[in-house]
């Protein structure tokens, strides 16, 4: 009977608390209902403005952007000092990646001819201006991403950032490209082995040795594994 009796007490209790709690909440939204409408009308508003961006504005730019961007690109693809430039600023008849950078903005060729910009930079010898094209890059097309994180490895390693050229590599090497990956993978490897960090090291010369043999074989990566695992053992 005492344990009914307590069940009975309980039972209430919680009723009595499901109670508050309900009325608790229909006081609060009679209290705050305009603006809890006015936050879901905005919130709509703000999906609908951005889905209606992309259609009318981003989609049909981007389009027009990637029809232009095949000029600079071919340009790009000479390799010779007039092409880079031509390729970069463009011409009488076309536009270049800079223009199409800051006339398209928010667009994926933008971002496209950003990496781009920062080649041609590069093979001008202007690292300052190609180091800032290639951070700007974002992630959208993954294999030119990671090589672009390779050459800002790079770009540090001249400077003589050795932590800011390790955190770039480490990205780099996240790709699953059969050629630019091992390649990162050897880099990081070598930037491991000056710091003595052999462990480190080792590991990417394994992973070289594991995931891309072909490029382990061709790199010559062996004497460097075996270094690397004599150090590493110490």
């Amino acid at each position: 009977m005492a344990n009914t009796e307590k069940l009975g007490a309980k039972k209430n209790a919680e009723n009595e608390v499901n109670e508050t709690f309900v009325s608790k909440s229909i006081e609060f939204y009679k209290k705050y209902e305009n603006v809890i409408y006015g936050v879901l009308i905005a919130i709509i508003v703000i999906i609908g403005g951005i889905f209606a961006l992309n259609k009318f504005y981003i989609t049909p730019r981007n389009e027009k952007a990637s029809a232009m961007i095949a000029k600079p690109i071919a340009m790009f693809s000479r390799g010779d000092s007039l092409s880079l430039v031509s390729a970069l600023e463009g011409t009488e008849e076309d536009d270049g990646f800079l223009t199409i950078i800051s006339d398209y903005k928010m667009t994926r060729t933008a971002n496209t001819a950003k990496y781009y910009a920062g080649l041609c930079y590069l093979y001008q010898g202007n690292k300052e201006e190609a180091l800032d094209y290639l951070k700007q890059f974002k992630k959208k097309e993954d294999v030119l991403w990671y090589a672009a994180q390779a050459l800002i490895g790079d770009l540090y390693d001249e400077q003589g950032d050795e932590t800011e050229a390790i955190n770039y590599y480490k990205k780099a090497v996240k790709g699953e490209d059969p050629y630019f990956t091992p390649i990162s993978l050897f880099k990081l490897g070598q930037m491991y082995e000056r710091s003595e960090n052999w462990k480190e090291a080792l590991k990417c010369y394994q992973t070289i040795e594991k995931d891309f043999y072909d490029q382990y074989t061709s790199m010559g990566v062996d004497r460097y594994l075996e270094r690397a695992t004599l150090n590493a053992a110490k």
